[in-house]
């Protein structure tokens, strides 16, 4: 299930890129994009993480993600302890401009290898935990260092968790990379809050300064990304004449109707959807098909969409402010299609 929903909150996210390119009004408007794979109260989770921006965006110098109070996070696994994997697209701003897409692992990394990266990204070389990110930018390996800790002091006042990692710039990386969109899922770390409150997770980015190698600190700004505290997702399939099967259900976020595609697959085909479709303002959603035999389903409904307004009151200090505000959700199912039998 987790594979499904991935795949499908990566396409929602892309297809979520053309409105959100339309909405963005400054030189730097990136967004942060979380999703929840396990829904309800208190429970462990696998959370998907996203940096997604443009490629009239400024480059990317650093991020910082703020986990929301009431999330638990276990820090403690092992070095070489795979977590999940990363996907990631980049602009090539020396080879054309052309996109290219990586990936590769997440994996759990020693903090004393990353002791001069971590004291020029974060200011100190102590973190709880550092997670590492391996791919491949234009033939040349690249490990991305993220240095994790519950968070201390004034930050502790919003936040359980401090999440930071720099990014070179086009300047001095393989074909001038550029950074558009970082998709990445940790699994066995958190725990969802003990309420159903809907959870503000908070993203602090900073831009280089165009054309240079430096940070841009006072092009900083906020992203918001809102995990729903409730989601309800339900699917049966009932059988009609001449073996068609009607799979119906709905798709209910705070106990309301919620915008969202929602996926047909085949257990034998994980990778392609043999139909999408999407809910009503209600959050009801219908697909008739004729199956000729009993057929399992895996049902999957997606949301990502942009809020236009940030839902919580803005960091203080952040130079540009708030500038997004995204809400992503996920969910998934299994349906047996049997088709009436002949009488």
């Amino acid at each position: 299930m987790k594979k499904l929903i991935r795949l499908a909150i990566a396409a929602g996210a892309v297809m979520a890129t053309l409105a959100f390119t339309g909405s963005a009004m400054a030189a730097y408007a990136p967004r942060l994009i979380v999703t929840s794979l396990t829904n309800g109260a208190n429970k462990p989770t696998t959370m998907l993480l996203e940096h997604l921006q443009t490629a009239n965006d400024d480059a990317t110098a650093k991020d910082t993600i703020y986990v929301p109070l009431g999330y638990q996070a276990n820090l403690t696994q092992a070095p070489g302890t795979q977590l999940g994997t990363v996907d990631a697209t980049l602009i090539l701003r020396s080879g054309g401009n052309a996109t290219a897409d990586a990936s590769g692992p997440v994996v759990v990394d020693t903090a004393a290898n990353w002791a001069p990266q971590s004291q020029q990204c974060t200011q100190t070389t102590t973190h709880e935990a550092v997670w590492r990110l391996d791919i491949t930018v234009a033939g040349t390996p690249l490990k991305v260092p993220i240095f994790v800790d519950h968070t201390a002091g004034p930050e502790a006042a919003f936040s359980s968790v401090k999440i930071q990692f720099c990014l070179a710039g086009p300047i001095g990386t393989p074909a001038g990379a550029q950074l558009l969109d970082a998709f990445f899922d940790v699994q066995g770390v958190f725990t969802s809050p003990a309420n159903t409150q809907d959870r503000v997770w908070r993203g602090v980015m900073t831009p280089y300064v165009q054309g240079s190698p430096n940070p841009n600190p006072a092009g900083t700004v906020e992203s918001q990304a809102v995990v729903p505290g409730k989601v309800a997702f339900t699917a049966k399939a009932k059988s009609l004449k001449h073996k068609v099967v009607q799979i119906s259900g709905k798709v209910l976020v705070d106990g309301a109707g919620a915008p969202a595609s929602v996926q047909f697959f085949k257990p034998s085909n994980l990778n392609k959807p043999i139909k999408t479709v999407r809910t009503s303002r209600s959050g009801a959603y219908s697909w008739r098909k004729k199956f000729t035999k009993k057929t399992p389903l895996f049902v999957v409904a997606v949301g990502v969409s942009d809020l236009g307004a940030c839902p919580a009151t803005p960091l203080p200090g952040i130079p540009g402010g708030c500038v997004t505000a995204t809400r992503s959700f996920g969910a998934a199912t299994l349906v047996i299609a049997k088709p009436r039998k002949k009488r």
